[in-house]
């Protein structure tokens, strides 16, 4: 993987802003984005990160993608901002770096092993 990184060190998608899934038939479903211009997500990191930003080639999710009635949805992609601030140094007094991880693979997934592996 790019920067020296291995599967242990890549975490889960953060979905925001996009309201996708599955019902209770395991089928994937889209809404439309709940965000409105402005809405926003502030977090502060503990660690360095490296972080990857995307947009949904579908946009805002408004507009059907598949069947007779697709449409193109580059009328409602809409543009993302980043904004990153340093802050003093004294807020990290007494800080301590997090604990690594104990995760070993597979995003939790629990798979049963066929009779013949038993």
């Amino acid at each position: 993987m790019p920067h020296g990184l291995t599967e242990f060190d890549v975490h889960d998608v953060l979905n925001i802003f996009q309201c996708t899934g599955l019902n209770h038939d395991d089928m994937y479903f889209m809404k439309a984005c709940p965000a409105q211009k402005g809405d926003y997500l502030e977090f502060f990191a503990e660690i360095d990160l490296l972080c990857a930003l995307s947009t949904c080639p579908g946009g805002d999710l408004s507009l059907p993608m598949w069947g007779p009635d697709a449409q193109d949805p580059l009328s409602v992609c809409r543009p993302l901002g980043v904004e990153i601030y340093d802050f003093d140094a004294a807020l990290l007094e007494g800080w301590q770096s997090p604990e690594r991880a104990a995760y070993n693979g597979q995003h939790g997934l629990q798979i049963a092993k066929a009779e013949w592996e038993k």
